[in-house]
């Protein structure tokens, strides 16, 4: 690939702090006014993230820079709806409430509703994130509700993924992620809590799969536990446990890893491999469950059963088989013959991660825009198109607060969120880009 021209560094940079910059205010995306001006600054922050795919050798200054103005730019911004449950939920915590037994409707609550108690969404649910995370929303509650607290605390752990991707494969590589619109958008902007979930994800993947230094490693080496020892793969394990217990999608990985344990006929390994990884779910269930009662889950909730958002194969089935369209139960069992195909060809936890998001995004009857922030950090190692044009067509999906309460793209819309993410997954593996490994660049930190 030729040098990029000197301009280019510069002029994405600046693209990016000024779109961050001018987004800032428009948060309120339930106007339609507002919501194109989001718009506009969101295409001014993709025009300078394109400018960074040629960016092969960045600067530690440079890289930290950007990612950090970018992030504190959008911190003021009004977050999504989210947010408010988040706070809710830790604040009847310090109050001695269990948030899997009391929605934020139950009358006990009553007395304790704050003045921004009903911008909270699904009231009528009880608490749908898993044990950890409840106890990081009553940890950040403990000084009083605070937006900002909650945002910094999600920001941190998003800055420590960038961290991570760029002591492992350089600070070039990585601005797929640090400068990504989508991120910066999600975490500082949104408010939304999944970069908890992917900091230790991202660090068990980088502990467990071979470091990209080597010519030839990378996707294509075969991982496994007697090339790795058994230290690594454990401290994995518990990582992987840590993200399970902030977010139940990080589940199917400790299969991935146990099928490799077993597969090097080492089931000792598997064992502790498994006991690890379920060790955070358990210990931290503890403090929400009793005897004879631990609901988890509100399998009971409209919303899980028949809720739909901006999704695809099941709009596609659903169009041919209507009765589809008032259960989910289908598409939850859709991934798993799936699941298990990829399980058994990944050959490593990049590889495995990629295609079980790419798995879940087509087939999941509820989508939000936040949830391909999951893949992108994947997509660092080979540069994956799907990774990069979602990161763009993932904006068309916040059209949709503006139409409460309709909650339905038109299907031009829909064919321009998903096309994209379609066209540059087949892109990538047709270019047979898991094959080439990128190497760290000499500026790398060691």
């Amino acid at each position: 690939m030729a040098l990029a021209p000197p301009w280019l560094l510069p002029a994405s940079a600046a693209l990016l702090v000024l779109g961050a910059a001018a987004m800032a205010p428009f948060g309120q995306l339930t106007d339609p006014a507002v919501l194109t001006r989001f718009w506009l600054a969101a295409a001014v922050m993709l025009a300078g993230f394109a400018l960074s795919f040629r960016l092969t050798v960045v600067a530690a200054p440079w890289f930290w820079g950007v990612a950090l103005a970018g992030r504190l730019l959008l911190l003021p911004m009004e977050p999504g709806d989210d947010i408010w449950r988040y706070l809710w939920e830790g604040q009847i915590q310090t109050l001695g409430f269990n948030p899997f037994e009391l929605a934020p409707d139950a009358a006990v609550l009553v007395p304790f509703r704050a003045s921004w108690w009903g911008l909270i969404n699904h009231p009528d649910v009880s608490a749908i994130y898993p044990p950890l995370t409840q106890l990081l929303f009553q940890l950040l509650a403990l000084g009083g509700p605070s937006v900002l607290a909650v945002k910094l605390a999600i920001v941190a752990a998003d800055l420590g993924v960038c961290a991570l991707l760029a002591r492992r494969f350089g600070h070039g590589p990585s601005l797929l992620y640090a400068w990504n619109p989508l991120i910066l958008y999600v975490f500082a902007g949104g408010g939304h809590f999944d970069s908890w979930f992917l900091l230790p994800l991202v660090a068990a993947w980088l502990l467990i799969d071979p470091a990209a230094a080597a010519p030839g490693s990378g996707d294509r080496s075969r991982i496994g536990p007697a090339a790795q020892g058994e230290r690594r793969w454990l401290a994995g394990a518990l990582l992987l446990g840590l993200s399970i217990a902030i977010k139940w999608i990080s589940l199917p990985v400790l299969g991935f890893l146990v099928w490799r344990s077993l597969r090097a006929r080492r089931p000792g390994l598997a064992l502790g491999v498994a006991a690890l990884a379920l060790l955070p779910m358990a210990a931290s269930a503890l403090a929400f469950c009793e005897p004879g009662s631990c609901a988890l889950v509100p399998t009971g909730s409209a919303f899980v059963r028949h809720g739909r958002s901006a999704e695809l194969l099941p709009h596609l089935v659903g169009l041919l088989w209507g009765a589809t369209r008032q259960s989910n139960a289908l598409f939850l069992l859709a991934p798993l013959p799936l699941l298990a195909l990829i399980t058994l060809r990944a050959g490593s936890v990049a590889a495995f991660c990629r295609w079980w998001f790419l798995c879940l995004f087509f087939t999941s009857p509820i989508i939000h825009a936040w949830y391909f922030s999951w893949l992108i950090p994947f997509a660092v190692p080979n540069g994956h198109w799907g990774a990069r044009l979602v990161s763009g067509s993932a904006f068309l999906y916040f059209v949709l607060p503006s139409r409460l309460p309709i909650w339905e793209l038109t299907e031009p819309e829909r064919l321009l969120l998903w096309a994209p993410l379609l066209l540059g997954t087949a892109l990538s593996a047709l270019a047979g880009a898991a094959a080439r490994p990128i190497q760290p660049p000499p500026e790398s930190p060691a």
